[in-house]
């Protein structure tokens, strides 16, 4: 439906387009007028976002194609590449910007747009979307309908695998088998690039362009680093690669392999990353074994029995999804008989004057059990995950309304401490402290969540909850394993993770972990 007309009617207004949504850009286009801009309480950048911004413009004063901004989460990465964008585009004379948001969409295009609004879009036009909208900016021919000047791809790990189709959307609008010459200035927005270098796919053409190589040659990403000496190998899945056998026991191997690629980066010359650690230090962080009851033990073994015999049977005839499919069931079962655990302790920080968060990988085993024995207790829960308004839950917790916030989203979303909202008022200044209420498989998604309140200054200390002699030690063991690399990735800092390696008996990890 379109209404046509000067101005919408009140029944109307709810539907009133956003500054920098794509109903906005319609509109826009369709009426020939640009349209007011975000407003908001005005933030003054701090130094390190000031030297972040001038290091893109330099990048992009050198026609390099593209910059990896790879600061630690909470450091201010947002506005650095709003102010690096604008000093780009100064210099360049273009007028459109396009930025790629991760899910949920609820919550990061808004943050995005407040941002815009206390840091200044410039005059220039935005359109903010998310992974789900990108099919929408190509045309019939699969080709982009828009030439932006400049792009801004934030969270851009979600884009690593090209069998992915947001992923090929976002390869074809950022024009990456293209020469750098006609093709947008990018500047690539993640603290946690991959979990190897073979998943830095998005950064395939600006590598070509670092080896004077055309951009096709880099497409297979994976080859070509093996070419180069990495020690990657084919992975399970058509496209994607994984480390070989050697390194998949080696740290070491796996250390220099993602030292190297930094490298290549870093040393350019101008550099087209930077990577600098939380000022106030890594997010501290500990293992804490639960134990137990006699019937919660009676009913884990029989879901254990129930386990091995399904991946027997899934194993005699090779049967890899029904194989995955029972381990997300004996995960799924193990999280929710912990629940009572995770509730209880969540509770008894409450009670110490805490804002607690808890992080889930899964919601109907794990967090509405949890959100739902606390409510039980007469303790609000915030809950951002399945659907509903997340950003008004988000503002709920933000504002001590609710005193826990339950969540699966582990990017893009702010929940720390004193937050500097866009009016100008602030979030509750309550202490944070955070709890994983499953061990994730996934580095990259552990490293984001804990950088959801351990940001801008403010401290979050995180606990990983598992059943003492369960399989989540073993959860537990892959979880600080690729937290690890996905660090070195960066050059982040790895002593924070010394205490949980040592906990887990990691005899694998490199005695430099520990120092």
């Amino acid at each position: 439906h379109a209404y046509i007309g000067a101005q919408l009617p009140d029944e109307l207004a709810v539907y009133a387009s956003k500054p920098y949504s794509y109903a906005r850009w319609v509109e826009e286009d369709l009426n020939g007028v640009r349209q007011p801009g975000a407003t908001g309480f005005h933030k003054t950048p701090r130094p390190e976002q000031v030297d972040a911004a001038k290091a893109i413009a330099t990048a992009f004063h050198h026609g390099k194609r593209g910059f990896l901004l790879a600061d630690e989460p909470g450091v201010g990465k947002t506005g650095s590449a709003i102010l690096g964008a604008k000093a780009a585009l100064k210099l360049g004379g273009g007028d459109t910007v396009l930025i790629t948001v991760d899910r949920p969409a609820q919550i990061t295009i808004a943050a995005w747009r407040d941002a815009l609004a206390a840091f200044g879009d410039g005059g220039y036009r935005w359109l903010i979307i998310s992974p789900d909208q990108l099919e929408k900016l190509l045309g019939r021919n699969g080709q982009p309908k828009y030439s932006f000047s400049l792009i801004i791809n934030d969270e851009a790990q979600q884009f690593r695998h090209l069998n992915a189709q947001r992923t090929q959307y976002q390869r074809r609008i950022n024009r990456l088998a293209a020469s750098p010459e006609k093709a947008p200035f990018v500047i690539t927005v993640t603290a946690t690039p991959g979990h190897h270098p073979g998943e830095y796919t998005y950064l395939s053409s600006l590598f070509a362009q670092l080896h004077d190589d055309p951009p096709g040659e880099w497409a297979d990403l994976g080859k070509k680093l093996v070419e180069h000496g990495l020690p990657l190998a084919p992975g399970w899945d058509k496209s994607k690669w994984d480390w070989n056998d050697q390194a998949k026991g080696s740290q070491r191997l796996q250390h220099q392999a993602v030292t190297r690629v930094r490298k290549w980066m870093t040393e350019s010359d101008p550099p087209v990353m930077m990577h600098r650690d939380a000022p106030w230090g890594p997010p501290p962080i500990d293992g804490l074994p639960l134990d137990f009851t006699a019937t919660q033990w009676a009913a884990y073994h029989q879901d254990w029995s129930e386990f091995r015999s399904a991946m027997r049977i899934a194993r005699q005839g090779n049967d890899t999804a029904r194989g995955r499919a029972a381990l997300m069931r004996f995960r799924q079962k193990a999280g929710m008989l912990r629940a009572p655990q995770t509730a209880e302790l969540v509770a008894a920080h409450v009670e110490r004057g805490y804002q607690v968060l808890v992080a889930v990988e899964l919601v109907t085993t794990a967090a509405d059990p949890v959100a739902n024995l606390l409510e039980e207790h007469g303790i609000g829960v915030s809950r951002i995950f399945g659907g509903g308004d997340l950003e008004t839950e988000r503002m709920r917790f933000q504002r001590g309304h609710n005193p826990v916030v339950v969540f699966n989203t582990a990017s893009a979303i702010n929940l720390q401490a004193s937050e500097v909202m866009v009016d100008g008022s602030r979030a509750s200044s309550a202490r944070r402290i955070g709890f994983f209420h499953q061990p994730r498989y996934s580095g990259i998604a552990a490293r984001q969540t804990m950088g959801r309140a351990h940001r801008d200054g403010q401290v979050c200390s995180w606990s990983l909850l598992f059943a003492a002699g369960t399989v989540e030690e073993q959860a537990a063991r892959i979880m600080i394993n690729r937290l690890i690399v996905t660090s070195a990735s960066v050059d982040g800092d790895l002593g924070a993770f010394g205490k949980l390696a040592r906990l887990f008996d990691a005899d694998w990890l490199p005695e430099s972990i520990f120092e």
